[in-house]
């Protein structure tokens, strides 16, 4: 079963709607791909729990998270609710705005770039994903094989390296084995745990896809590797695996490696990767894209700080800690700071005629609150565009009830987060610059 889906979209029918409900449970009980504390703790105990699609009889809906799910029998593959209207766009072009997305977030790494995505064309997303990390593999370990040093404990009659007499103690000394000495020593080698790493990874790849193209390529990562241990590694392994700015490519490499073992679940068969998934929770991709857009791009003039937290909102007692998605504080304005609030939400086609411009209540309540106890006047709410056609932003000022000279300014904007015609993503990135650009530039003229 294939199915395309878009966040909050219909409802789709599907068969064995039974089994892939068990393997989404089972992907987020082991919950490696994500870093949503919260959320996992309000659901510890629910094993039933599963926060990616809704099911309702034979029925699937997409929530929030957007990406693939690649069971043995299904492939689902859930896009941007910002495309959904757009019935006739083009993987290609969804998937390239995904991959501009990731080039600015800082939180959620994505070892991929524009340019590499841009040399394929999409058929299906898993075997996209499956084919740039097999050329990743394939042009790093050809072009820079890596020797290092490895870290080698052993048992041995001549000594090498440096002793370690605990181990000597525990292991040799109470069997009898007195010339067993426990070594401690650093080879040069080719077999290495950044090698070991990528050939174990590139085995469950090779067992999960299903394109000639992409199974060649392994096979070739593999020959090349022919010299290196076949061990089984996790995901923990390669977080403690440290490299020098030198081999800044194999650094790439294990942020892929990261992205393959964190969907491996636990089976009987160590090279089983029949459960294959990327998925991520879209209010944070924007959230964290937009806050790597302005550090990219304004920090000369802007501290851009992204979910500052060290204010309580009251302060005696100190409770109710205050988070805020960006912080921006001037660099050329005395005393100027701006809150940004984003909004990952598409606001009705007519919501300039409404008196409220499509924002929630709640919202407004929650950063008025933050801006005065920050002694902050300015606030901007970020939606991303419903159409090519960017809305003028609309003002609310609100005026404190100790001072009436005391106001602050919350601008409620839309960005251009996408576009649906021409996709040129140099003149969406530029489109996007300027617009925060001519909000940003006011406060130069602004004093206290």
């Amino acid at each position: 079963m294939k199915q395309t889906l878009f966040e909050y979209d219909k409802w789709v029918k599907v068969e064995n709607s039974e089994a892939l409900s068990q393997s989404l449970k089972s992907i987020w009980r082991q919950r490696n791909f994500t870093d949503l504390t919260e959320e996992s703790e309000e659901n510890e105990t629910d094993k039933n729990y599963q926060p990616f699609l809704r099911f309702s009889n034979n029925e699937i809906r997409a929530n929030n998270y957007v990406g693939f799910i690649q069971t043995a029998n299904d492939l689902v593959e859930i896009y941007p609710k910002v495309f959904r209207n757009c019935p006739e766009k083009d993987k290609n072009d969804m998937l390239r705005h995904i991959f501009f997305w990731f080039n600015y977030c800082h939180k959620w790494k994505f070892p991929f770039s524009q340019a590499q995505l841009d040399r394929f064309s999409v058929d299906e997303f898993p075997e996209l994903i499956i084919n740039l990390i097999a050329n990743q593999f394939l042009e790093t370990v050809s072009n820079q094989p890596l020797t290092m040093y490895q870290p080698i404990e052993e048992a041995m009659q001549t000594p090498r390296g440096s002793i370690n007499f605990k181990r000597y103690i525990a292991n040799s000394l109470v069997s009898g084995n007195f010339q067993n000495i426990e070594c401690d020593y650093e080879p040069f080698l080719f077999d290495n745990k950044v090698n070991r790493v990528i050939k174990y990874c590139s085995r469950l790849l090779m067992n999960q896809t299903k394109f000639a193209e992409n199974l060649q390529k392994l096979q070739e990562v593999i020959f090349i590797l022919d010299e290196v241990e076949d061990i089984p590694c996790n995901s923990y392994e390669v977080e403690n695996i440290t490299l020098n700015s030198f081999f800044e490519e194999y650094n790439k490499v294990l942020d892929s490696c990261k992205l393959v073992l964190n969907q491996q679940l636990y089976s009987s068969n160590t090279y089983d990767l029949s459960q294959w998934c990327l998925l991520f929770p879209m209010e944070y991709i924007f959230e964290d894209f937009v806050a790597g857009f302005l550090a990219n791009k304004f920090s000369n003039d802007w501290k851009v700080e992204y979910q500052k937290s060290n204010e309580y909102l009251s302060s005696n007692p100190e409770a109710f800690n205050m988070q805020h998605d960006i912080f921006l504080t001037s660099k050329t304005v005395e005393k100027r700071r701006v809150i940004i609030d984003t909004k990952y939400k598409l606001r009705s086609p007519d919501f300039k005629n409404d008196i409220k411009k499509g924002i929630a209540q709640t919202d407004l309540y929650q950063m008025t609150s933050y801006a005065f106890r920050r002694g902050c006047t300015d606030i901007f709410l970020l939606y991303p565009n419903i159409t090519d056609d960017i809305n003028e932003p609309d003002i609310f000022e609100i005026e404190s009830g100790f001072n009436i000279d005391d106001k602050i300014k919350v601008t409620a904007m839309e960005i251009p987060f996408w576009k649906e015609s021409d996709l040129d993503i140099t003149i969406l990135e530029s489109k996007l610059e300027t617009t925060l650009k001519k909000q940003l530039d006011k406060f130069k003229i602004q004093s206290y």
